[in-house]
Parts: structure tokens; sequence; C-alpha cells
């Protein structure tokens, strides 16, 4: 039986810890809520989540102090920061800090539960590298009987066992992803991560921190090192 996966909510607004208790609860997503950062480190002693979200400016210990700790205890726990849409800066800090990725308020509900679903899929990444379990990720294969779509199941077929670059055009919600994900699933490299990335979502001055990452202290605020995407994918897809 597929674990299900956890992930824990602090804000001191109310509002939006439902929002997004409702959203992930929704999509399959056990969710614990807490309203300051110290009720959540008391209960980690005992207990790990997949991932947390935290905001960044809260009464008494802020996101950024969170995140610090978390880093030095449980360095392979995904932390996404909630910032305001326009606080670049503190959106750099929680990067240089090692966060997992941030969300700008006010934000988009699909994108939010989008993010926390890449989290999971880390941590359960990390967890398989740690055990020697040969695990198939849970995710759908693609059914279709046209021939448009045979061709798909063709290209999959003879492209998943390659080493090449692959790129993948399509509308948006087409199934891309999907795409790419059994590319990985049917190639050599199905038991080592899969990273999904867009691109797009990303600004600019934080591509370079989130492709390739940086070491502690490797500039001001840079507080934990931070695995860029290339290096989390490595033997894997990104």
């Amino acid at each position: 039986m597929n674990k299900v996966d956890e992930v824990w909510i602090v804000d001191d607004d109310r509002s939006i810890r439902w929002v997004l208790e409702k959203a992930l609860e929704k999509a399959g997503i056990k969710t614990r809520s807490f309203s300051n950062a110290d009720l959540l480190l008391a209960e980690l002693n005992g207990i790990i989540p997949d991932a947390i979200i935290t905001d960044i400016r809260m009464p008494g210990l802020d996101g950024l102090s969170l995140l610090k700790r978390i880093q030095e205890s449980y360095p392979g726990l995904p932390v996404i920061v909630m910032t305001a849409h326009s606080d670049l800066e503190s959106a750099v800090s929680a990067f240089h800090g090692g966060a997992f990725e941030y969300l700008p308020k006010p934000f988009d509900i699909d994108e939010a539960v989008d993010r926390v679903q890449r989290a999971c899929a880390q941590a359960r990444n990390l967890r398989l590298q740690r055990e020697p379990v040969m695990a198939s990720e849970a995710t759908p294969e693609i059914i279709g009987a046209a021939p448009s779509m045979q061709e798909v199941f063709r290209a999959i077929a003879r492209l998943a066992r390659s080493h090449i670059t692959v790129l993948i055009n399509g509308e948006s919600g087409t199934g891309k992803e999907l795409v790419a994900k059994a590319l990985h699933r049917h190639s050599p490299r199905a038991t080592q991560p899969f990273i999904a990335l867009n691109m797009a979502a990303i600004p600019r001055d934080l591509l370079e921190s989130e492709l390739f990452g940086h070491e502690r202290g490797a500039f001001t605020g840079a507080q934990a090192r931070r695995a860029g995407r290339f290096e989390q994918a490595d033997g894997g897809t990104l």
C-alpha cells in the first residue's frame, strides 16, 4: 500500500492555512496546521512530514529562522516558503537558506498544489535512495487507441532506452509531463530521481541557484547548502 503524503503548514493567518488544507486534502495529501513555528518544531521531535509550507513573516520565530532550524536538524526535508508577491529579497533569502521552493502571495492554488507535490516527490526519491528496495512510482500509464497515440507510444519505447535529450511539444494540458514520466519509468534510470521543473515559473534572479544550487557560506545569506535541480536529478531524469 502506498504511503499517503503528509504536509505541515505553518502560518499565523488562519484563512491561508484553511485554503491550503482544503486544496491539498482534495489532491490526496494529508495536512497538519500550526499557528506558529514553535508549535511545529515541538511536533518535529517525534514525527517527520514529507514537506513543510511556512510563511516568512510571523510573530515569534519567522519563516527563515524556521528554515534554518530544519536545515540543521533535517537537511533532506523540503521546505516551501511563502512570501509577499513583490518581496523578491525574501524569495532570494529563502533560496539561499536552502528552501525547496518559494510561493508568492497571493498564490494560484493549482500552482501551490503542484509545488507541494514536487516537494513530496523529492522526499520520496530521497527515501528510495536510502532504502535498497525496488519501488515503482504510482504514475498512471497513458491510455489511447488512436493512431496518433500509438505513434506516441512507439516514440516513448524508442527513446526510453537512449540517453539523448528529448524535447516534448504540446499545448497546455495535453500530457507532456505524463509522457516525460513514461519515458523515465521505462528507461534504465527508472529507479533514480525524476525531477520536474517549470522554467517559466522561476524568476530570473533565482535561476542560477535553482539549477546549480550553492554551498553553505558561498555568499552572504547562504545559511545552508542547497542542491540544484541538476544535482537532485543526478543519475535520473530532469
